[in-house]
């Protein structure tokens, strides 16, 4: 009987446990995704803080020739000469892609960037579990046919949203990750 006793009283003591760190567990991610959208709203308050860019005020040019009134009552209009449009440069053919830039735009997208976080080091990008993304993968960053920079996962939060810390050893001089790039996985040299 004692030892039965001494089972039951070790499971119920196992099921407890499971369940506190289930439930630790459950309030360690409540409370990365209240501090994901606390950064958000951040990034929001400063971008609606950013000065809006005046409107362009170019307008297109006439280069017909004007003829006043005056000089069409009391003379006879002379011909106007035709107008020649505006020179357009040549078009510069491309220059050829090298191996690697071929490469690079081989690559399919995995995921996009969707917000920069420069000060803090990381990005968010939209994939997740759905794409069964797991902390420490590495991925190259494209723009274009250029790779420029490399993240790392560190913490996948929802179904469809990671986070990756910026490899600043990888960051090329000059570039830095913006939102709309692409991650592509890594590329060999």
């Amino acid at each position: 009987m004692k030892l039965t006793h001494l089972a039951l009283v070790l499971m119920a003591a196992l099921v407890g446990i499971t369940g506190y760190l289930a439930w630790e567990g459950q309030q360690a991610a409540r409370g990365q995704k209240e501090e994901l959208e606390f950064m958000r709203k951040q990034l929001e308050a400063r971008e609606a803080a950013k000065p809006v860019k005046p409107a362009s005020s170019f307008a297109p040019i006439n280069t017909e020739p004007v003829i006043s009134p005056t000089t069409a009552t009391s003379t006879p209009a002379p011909i106007a000469e035709p107008v020649a449009s505006p020179v357009m440069p040549a078009k510069v053919p491309a220059a050829a892609l090298t191996a690697l830039q071929k490469q690079v735009l081989g690559m399919p997208t995995v995921a996009v960037v969707t917000e920069v976080e420069r000060d803090q080091g990381f990005v968010v990008v939209n994939a997740g579990k759905n794409k069964r993304f797991i902390k420490g993968q590495k991925f190259d960053v494209r723009r274009s046919d250029g790779v420029v920079g490399r993240v790392t996962i560190s913490d996948v939060i929802e179904e469809a949203e990671s986070v990756a810390d910026i490899d600043a050893s990888v960051a090329l001089p000059g570039a830095q990750i913006e939102v709309g790039d692409e991650l592509i996985l890594p590329v060999t040299k």
